[in-house]
């Protein structure tokens, strides 16, 4: 992963990057953790069957996926997932479970961004009636039998979404 040619700091070439998460300057020490971004998602289920939102924007535009997104900083996982549900679909989540974490890497204009994607479930009395047609192209529910891997945008959707379906939850 390369994500600077030259320091930000000094503006040295002399910048290293460990492999792992770590950029140091050789030349001014300055020193930056490119961390893990925490993320989260709901799967909301309304009659049996899965909201899935298809992605307008890059990465995976066109593929379905969980609505959520990234969470803000001094946010929890329980506002942000909330707050990105106002955002996406309108509504305001009720009651929301926790299920699982999974990692993920999110790339977005060449940069991988590991993830830490949180998923969370709640029971919707109605169909989202609305959503945010800048970063969804269309709401899809589908039984979770329906759902296959190959339409999922990323490997943690994939993962959340196996293990909920082997739960047995409906």
């Amino acid at each position: 992963m390369k994500i600077f040619n030259h320091c930000p700091s000094c503006g040295s070439d002399a910048i290293s990057f460990d492999g792992r998460k770590r950029f140091y300057c050789k030349d001014c020490r300055f020193t930056y953790f490119h961390n893990v971004a925490a993320a989260a998602a709901a799967v909301l289920e309304y009659d049996q069957r899965i909201v899935l939102v298809r992605r307008r924007r890059e990465p995976c535009s066109g593929m379905l996926d969980l609505p959520g997104g990234f969470i803000d900083r001094n946010e929890s996982a329980e506002d942000g997932i909330k707050r990105e549900i106002r955002e996406e679909l309108g509504i305001e989540l009720g009651t929301i479970r926790y299920l699982t974490s999974c990692s993920n890497v999110y790339e977005y204009k060449g940069v991988p961004y590991s993830t830490c994607d949180l998923f969370f479930h709640s029971r919707l009395e109605a169909p989202p009636a609305s959503f945010d047609k800048s970063e969804i192209e269309e709401l899809v529910l589908l039984k979770p039998s329906d759902i296959r891997d190959d339409q999922l945008a990323f490997e943690s959707s994939k993962a959340c979404l196996s293990l909920f379906k082997d739960s047995k939850v409906f």
